[in-house]
């Protein structure tokens, strides 16, 4: 790196009397083995000459702040700008179509009327998950959403995201604009990230690593940066680990139920950096708080506010409780109460205009429990006197239709109604950042994923390959039911006359079968995961489904020559080489077939015990159809085609031939 470059990386020397927030003063990088190497020993230090310890000290000694406008300021120098979109959304609302025992209450007359009359078409009514809203979200703002649970906030957060749909049961009003674009121009994907209240994660994988994998994924591998930014691309993983303060855990799993991992809290802010790692511009948190501290919360918060400031980028969060210090951190405040928007505004004025409308906050209330409390039509004991107590609004419409008439709602349709233009930014810079969404307009040449379909599958095979290996009891189980088939096969048909060889064969097959049934629980415990990280174009399926079947072939050749050496010597087939190593190849085949129909059909399937129910059906008509229950001259023209499907009448028929041909 020229020493041009490097002085855009080294901070400004602090002054003397500038206090570095403690949450910055920690961070500290040590060089670590890349978890996604494909060489052994190779780790990002040995990529990047320039990335030593003293390298990253240097640039986050004037605290995490001060990192930020470097990395913007150097951003710029090679026109490589972090979008900061101004994003309006206009009589925005959100309907479906839902039974009207789900709308109203069902009671046990009838729903026994459903069960005995099911002809009957079930009365659909709609329900109003948002109301028209309106508002805008300016660059670099934090915005805080208070409502109770069920009160449309998450429904809002997709809306902002594009992950509502549009369709007979839904329907969506008004439009988004995100720097005067709709979602479809552009692509709203990498313009925008959605952290979910559920923690789904690969339990066996650690910190480090998912932060890896969803930072390769989306941003590419840091070589393939351009060359000014390599080293901070490589960079990105660790510097957020330290920013969520987990790089104490970034070495341990994550876990679940079952395994032992990080905590909860810190299993929650895995969450968050996923989405962080992305590069989004503007993130949308939903309840992230919980599972967590007020501190931790503290620290995530601040967090966020400081990469706004500095890169211009929006957050939007939805919080449940939030202390008094996490809310002053936020610039504006919005309030749902179901489905209406009864205020969005400044924070600063948020206590005035309850005030003006008859409610005051006493000064040893929380002020987010007070407008909880006050906007969900509880706020009596608040009243101050100024308006009458019958003229209290207490429905959402009502405070709706006051929020609407207020001087913050007019100040914001006046802004709206002159559309996206310069004159409403600061300087020409803001607007310039704002308008650089332009930027992610969808296009045919531009691909979607960050990385290519080759390095893509590659690192999904490492990944699954981890995923295998961190699970021992599966693989020595695996192993050992084979071992235990093939040597109780071997002896109950213990050099046998030719006479049972096919009765022998397909025991074999029929028992051995039975491995391929775990791929449906491994599938359901990593579809969670899929269905996470697929919509945010972390990988292709193709590339997913690749490594997914892949990663079994070794497997699969371990199991099925265990299973395949012991019962094939101990049996009375015929000991020749040629012979074996078709019966074994066969087997090979047989249980990679059969698993691979396993994963289609948890694929297929709504949940895991109708996985396991087609699953067991499935190989019923296998076995039937096989050929050796039903000779296959018996059986039925209309169910021939079943013969022919069956993967067990291929391994069976596969293996006579081969043991009744002549040499």
């Amino acid at each position: 790196m020229s020493d041009d470059k490097r002085s855009l990386l080294q901070p400004e020397a602090p002054a003397a009397t500038e206090e570095v927030p403690e949450v910055y003063r920690s961070l500290n990088f040590r060089s670590l083995q890349d978890p996604y190497s494909h060489r052994g020993g190779d780790t990002m230090t040995s990529h990047y000459s320039t990335l030593r310890t003293d390298n990253l000290e240097a640039m986050l000694n004037g605290g995490l702040e001060k990192f930020y406008k470097k990395y913007n300021h150097l951003s710029r120098k090679i026109n490589l700008q972090l979008p900061t979109p101004e994003v309006r959304f206009q009589d925005l609302s959100f309907s479906v179509q839902v039974p009207a025992s789900v709308a109203g209450h069902n009671t046990v007359g009838s729903h026994l009327a459903s069960i005995f009359t099911p002809w009957q078409k079930v009365p659909m009514v709609t329900k109003h998950a948002l109301h028209p809203m309106t508002g805008i979200i300016k660059p670099g703002s934090m915005t805080l959403i208070l409502a109770n649970p069920g009160a449309g906030k998450s429904t809002f957060l997709k809306a902002l995201a594009g992950k509502l749909q549009d369709n007979k049961q839904t329907e969506i009003g008004g439009e988004i604009l995100y720097s005067g674009l709709r979602g479809d121009e552009i692509d709203l994907i990498k313009l925008a990230g959605l952290v979910d209240q559920t923690d789904n994660h690969i339990p066996t994988l650690t910190v480090r690593e998912t932060f890896k994998f969803a930072d390769m994924c989306v941003n590419g591998r840091p070589e393939d940066q351009p060359e000014e930014m390599r080293d901070i691309a490589a960079l990105r993983t660790e510097l957020f680990l330290q920013i969520l303060g987990l790089e104490n855990c970034a070495d341990t799993v994550v876990g679940d139920a079952l395994l032992r991992g990080v905590s909860g809290g810190e299993r929650k802010r895995v969450t968050v950096g996923e989405v962080l790692v992305g590069g989004q511009s503007l993130f949308l948190c939903d309840e992230i708080s919980t599972g967590l501290d007020s501190a931790a919360t503290f620290d995530i918060v601040k967090s966020m506010r400081t990469w706004c400031k500095t890169l211009g980028g929006s957050v939007i969060v939805a919080l449940l409780q939030p202390t008094p210090e996490v809310v002053e951190m936020f610039d504006d405040i919005l309030m749902v109460h179901e489905g209406h928007m009864v205020y969005h505004g400044p924070r600063t004025e948020i206590l005035d205009y309850f005030e003006n409308l008859g409610f005051t906050c006493p000064p040893r209330v929380d002020p987010a429990d007070f407008l909880i409390e006050v906007t969900s039509g509880r706020g009596h004991r608040y009243a101050n006197g100024s308006v009458e107590t019958r003229n209290l609004p207490v429905t959402p419409e009502e405070l709706n239709h006051l929020f609407c008439q207020s001087d913050i709602f007019k100040k914001t349709h006046e802004a709206i109604s002159k559309g996206f233009n310069e004159h409403q930014f600061e300087n020409a810079e803001d607007f310039k950042k704002a308008k650089s969404v332009a930027n992610l307009a969808r296009s045919k040449q531009n691909s979607e994923f960050g990385l290519a379909f080759i390095p893509s599958t590659l690192l999904l095979l490492n990944r699954q390959k981890l995923i295998w290996l961190r699970d021992p009891p599966l693989l020595w189980g695996k192993l050992l039911e084979a071992l235990i088939i093939g040597l109780v096969m071997g002896m109950i048909y213990f050099n046998v006359s030719s006479t049972y060889y096919l009765r022998m064969i397909f025991f074999s097959i029929a028992l051995f079968q039975r491995q391929a049934w775990q791929q449906i629980t491994i599938s359901f415990q990593l579809r969670k995961v899929f269905y996470k990280q697929r919509p945010r174009n972390f990988f292709r399926t193709t590339s997913y489904a690749i490594a997914e079947s892949v990663v079994q072939i070794p497997v699969n050749v371990a199991v099925s020559f265990v299973l395949g050496t012991f019962f094939y010597f101990m049996s009375g087939l015929t000991r020749t080489f040629e012979k074996y190593i078709v019966f074994y190849l066969v087997l090979l085949c047989f249980q990679h077939a059969i698993s691979a129909y396993m994963t289609m059909l948890s694929a297929l399937s709504p949940s895991i015990t109708v996985g396991q129910a087609l699953a067991s059906i499935s190989v019923s008509f296998f076995l039937l159809f096989s050929g050796n229950i039903i000779l296959a001259d018996l059986i039925p023209d209309y169910w021939i085609w079943m013969y022919w499907f069956s993967p067990i009448s291929w391994a069976l028929r596969s293996n006579m031939l081969s043991e009744f041909s002549s040499d």
